[in-house]
């Protein structure tokens, strides 16, 4: 009886150290199959691309774009862009577009927002990059030879317009025909005078001696950062320019 027992226990004992092992077995290949699995694919990297700090004159063409690096290479990602101003005019649905900046000075920049679809839910889809653009110059007055008082007027409208911005303004004068010489000098520093006195710091105004016309005129103008200088339009040549000669006066 004794004997049948211990057969008894050693059986059911050895049973149960089968299915231990078993089950250690079973666990150590779950692990090892866990370890064999490749790692699931991280987020990609993303950045958008702009002008950078480089600012655009309206009309020209501005790209943009995105770098994606990494991330699940079976993805297949969708591209949407979109822009606060301009048109895209090339490259919608790829990784970068071109956009003509025509019409976009009014608002003084272009924001391109970019959707990435495709990737895990849990990876950044919204991206944003913005350039600054720089409208033409604008020709706000023009007026011929005036009082001092009128004159003086028509300068403080110009610095009013400059109130709040950061637009720089530029003094065209032409001397006529018959001015007295270095006519166009003198009336530049006297007008740039009058529009420091009205609070525009100096390194914002531009002076320019446009040469000669039949009578004496002046133009004002506002020129954003970044835009070209305006032109000055003579119409008469320098060489056709004759000062009366002076006589010199006799010793006594």
């Amino acid at each position: 009886m004794k004997i049948r027992a211990f057969l008894v226990a050693s059986v059911v004992a050895a049973s149960f150290a089968a299915v231990v092992n078993g089950q250690s077995t079973e666990k150590k290949d779950v692990e090892a199959k866990k370890a064999e699995a490749p790692a699931v694919a991280p987020c990609p990297k993303f950045e958008i691309r702009g002008a950078g700090n480089r600012i655009v004159r309206e009309g020209e063409q501005v790209g943009f774009s995105i770098a994606v690096t990494g991330g699940d290479t079976a993805v297949t990602p969708m591209f949407v862009w979109s822009t606060s101003a301009g048109i895209i005019s090339n490259g919608q649905g790829t990784r970068s577009i071109t956009v003509d900046s025509t019409g976009a000075s009014f608002d003084r920049q272009i924001t391109a927002s970019l959707w990435v679809s495709g990737y895990a839910a849990e990876c950044p889809s919204q991206f944003s990059a913005t350039v600054k653009i720089a409208g033409p110059a604008r020709k706000v007055d023009e007026f011929a030879e005036l009082t001092p008082d009128i004159e003086a007027e028509h300068i403080k409208n110009l610095t009013d317009s400059l109130y709040g911005i950061n637009d720089n303004t530029f003094v065209i004068v032409y001397a006529g025909r018959n001015s007295p010489r270095s006519y166009a000098t003198a009336a530049l520093r006297r007008i740039k005078a009058q529009i420091v006195a009205n609070g525009v710091t100096s390194d914002r105004i531009g002076i320019i001696d446009g040469g000669f016309r039949e009578e004496p005129a002046f133009e004002l103008w506002i020129v954003p950062v970044g835009a070209d200088m305006p032109k000055a339009t003579p119409t008469i040549k320098a060489k056709d320019i004759i000062y009366p000669k002076t006589t010199p006066a006799k010793k006594p």
